[in-house]
């Protein structure tokens, strides 16, 4: 229902104003006379019983002469059918948000349809942003075929075209000027995204510079409400609980959109391209197409909704264009499971481009099925969450090993570290295992954006991790480790590939595939003094055996010759002979000597002592 009133606020210029209520609204008069208090209505909240009064009567008394038209709140598809590409086309648009109103306007056209077909043609050799007047012209196919609204993700350096890219795209239905409101900015809010997005039911919508948000929680969000088709749930029934929309979101920026989320199932929501779109020489052909659709926008979306509406009316259209779009969707199928689930997404893509180029709304030929592959359906690492996740935890190992618990730690007497033990390393028939405490393992990947229960699912269908029937859950064996058993993550070869060559023995070691160069100590060891093995505790890795040896029984037995060193002693021996002078040639004997017992896990190599 639309009210209207004279505002006489102006001395000597009443004026009229006009707003658009919604029936439920015109028969509560504390509800009206609220939402159209800040527009000037002139009435207070004592009068609200006599308003509603007085306009039930109105209306019944005026049955029948009070004209009536058909109004639209939002734009694209509209529950009867019909189709609403802009407030221009003859059909009044009443958004529901204030904020809606200037992203609704700036759907007009200017110029001609000609002339934004001239402009086009010269993207015929740049894919990327062909790709997106694709998405752009796909968006009211979604409905007819009962597709989720979904993401398209543009990212590159910057000044490769990418801004420019999204512009020809949104000039298929709307104003693309920067300063114009339909293309928008990823520094803004939920709310505020939901009601932009809540504007279209069928039309693209635009969203650049992902680096300008101010919470990366923001995109992971957006990508994972996207294809739900509506807007979080609000309690109390609030204004803006639940917005529909239904769109394909174009999305650029230099940092991908899948960087600023960690979950697995957001790569299946989302089709991504690291490509520039107007590679590193397009300066030219990106500044042409921007200045062309500058002056011609807003014409290609209408006339390829026209060609779909007259095509949906035919016998059986509607069942037509499904078939189309399944014998897309099973030739894009992959091998992997994310592929086969943006097979859908890319087939509607491809479907797009097909009947506009047949329509002769493109002024090029399709691009070819191998080049879509490339660019969305080829394996992508970052596909696998899981195994980014894993790698995670791969290096944190490989950095953090003396944090592992080993049967050679503990003859050696050492301490647990300061923060714990991270797990066990042990050795069983040549195989080496690394079995990892689940909460710290829990607490690696909370720090880097992971969770463990949303991987370690898929780690043990990948056999990374080792598992026992009898134990709840199976994947949590026990292990035994300094006078304790715990629960643990025990990885398989598979899972944590690199600890047999990494790890043979411990991680702590001075000259292990390191070169340590020292100058020349006081006194050399006598080759006597060398055959004596010290006493103490010994940490041997460069010599170590793969049979299993005790390497102090080796050393006992003369097959070695490694003479242990503390690190302290090295340090006054060699860094700081000039603080330890006095004492720094009778201490570095009395260890060669083994009288002097060695305290410390780190040892020099032979050749390292010999060169001394």
């Amino acid at each position: 229902m639309e009210l209207s009133w004279i505002d006489r606020s102006l001395a000597g210029r009443p004026r009229r104003i006009s707003r658009i209520v919604s029936r439920e609204t015109a028969k509560r008069g504390r509800k009206l006379i609220e939402t159209l208090g800040s527009a000037g209505l002139p009435a207070v909240e004592g009068d609200a019983r006599a308003v509603e009064k007085w306009l039930a009567e109105f209306e019944a008394a005026n049955f029948g002469r009070i004209p009536s038209e058909q109004l639209a709140r939002w734009l694209g598809w509209q529950d009867d059918g019909t189709f609403v590409s802009s407030p221009e086309d003859g059909i009044k648009v009443d958004t529901p948000f204030e904020e809606q109103r200037g992203p609704a306007r700036a759907h007009a056209r200017k110029g001609t349809l000609d002339g934004w077909r001239d402009t086009v043609a010269q993207l015929e050799g740049f894919p990327v942003p062909r790709v997106a007047v694709a998405a752009a012209l796909a968006a009211p196919l979604l409905k007819p075929l009962g597709l989720n609204s979904f993401t398209l993700d543009i990212s590159s350096r910057s000044t490769k075209g990418k801004t420019t890219a999204l512009q020809v795209a949104l000039s298929v239905w709307a104003d693309p000027s920067e300063h114009a409101s339909a293309m928008s900015n990823w520094r803004t809010t939920l709310y505020a995204i939901e009601k932009r997005l809540n504007l279209v039911r069928g039309i693209v919508t635009v969203f650049d510079e992902t680096m300008a948000v101010t919470d990366d929680t923001l995109i992971d969000e957006v990508l994972y409400q996207l294809p739900m088709n509506h807007g979080k749930a609000r309690s109390g029934g609030a204004f803006g609980n639940m917005l529909p929309w239904e769109t394909i979101l174009l999305s650029s920026g230099e940092r991908p959109a899948l960087s600023f989320t960690t979950s697995q199932g957001a790569a299946a929501r989302i089709l991504g391209t690291t490509i520039a779109p107007f590679g590193d020489s397009g300066g030219p052909a990106a500044a042409a197409a921007r200045e062309g659709v500058l002056a011609n926008h807003g014409h290609a979306g209408p006339e390829f909704i026209q060609y779909i509406l007259s095509g949906l009316a035919q016998p059986n259209g509607r069942d037509k264009l499904a078939e189309h779009h399944r014998r897309l969707v099973d030739e894009f199928r992959g091998g992997g499971d994310m592929t086969n689930r943006r097979a859908p997404m890319v087939a509607v893509l491809v479907l797009a481009e097909t009947l506009a180029c047949g329509r002769g709304l493109l002024p090029y030929e399709p691009l070819s099925h191998d080049v879509w592959r490339g660019l969305f359906t080829a394996h992508n690492p970052t596909d696998n969450r899981p195994d980014m996740a894993l790698d995670v935890v791969r290096e944190y190992v490989a950095g953090h090993a003396h944090e592992l618990y080993s049967t050679t730690r503990a003859a050696m007497g050492e301490r647990p570290p300061f923060s714990g033990w991270l797990g066990v390393l042990s050795t069983k028939d040549g195989a080496t295992e690394v079995a990892l405490l689940p909460e710290r393992v829990r607490k690696i990947l909370a720090e880097a954006g992971y969770s463990l229960d949303a991987v370690v699912g898929s780690w043990i269908d990948a056999e990374y991790l080792k598992t026992l029937k009898s134990q709840r859950p199976p994947h949590l064996v026990p292990r035994r480790f300094d006078g304790a058993r715990a629960k643990c993550l025990a990885f398989t070869p598979e899972g944590m590939p690199t600890a047999t060559r990494t790890m043979p023995h411990e991680g702590r070691v001075l000259g292990g595939t390191h070169e340590v160069r020292t100058t020349r100590a006081r006194r050399k060891p006598s080759s006597e003094a060398s055959r004596v093995p010290p006493r103490g505790r010994y940490a041997v890795a460069r010599k170590w055996h793969p049979s299993g040896v005790g390497v102090r029984a080796r050393l006992r037995a003369g097959v070695h010759t490694h003479r242990a060193l503390s690190l302290s002693a090295y340090l006054r021996t060699t860094v700081s002979r000039e603080r330890h002078k006095s004492r720094s040639g009778p201490l570095f004997a009395r260890y060669a000597a083994g009288t002097q017992p060695v305290r410390s896990a780190y040892h020099l190599s032979p050749s390292l002592l010999e060169s001394r």
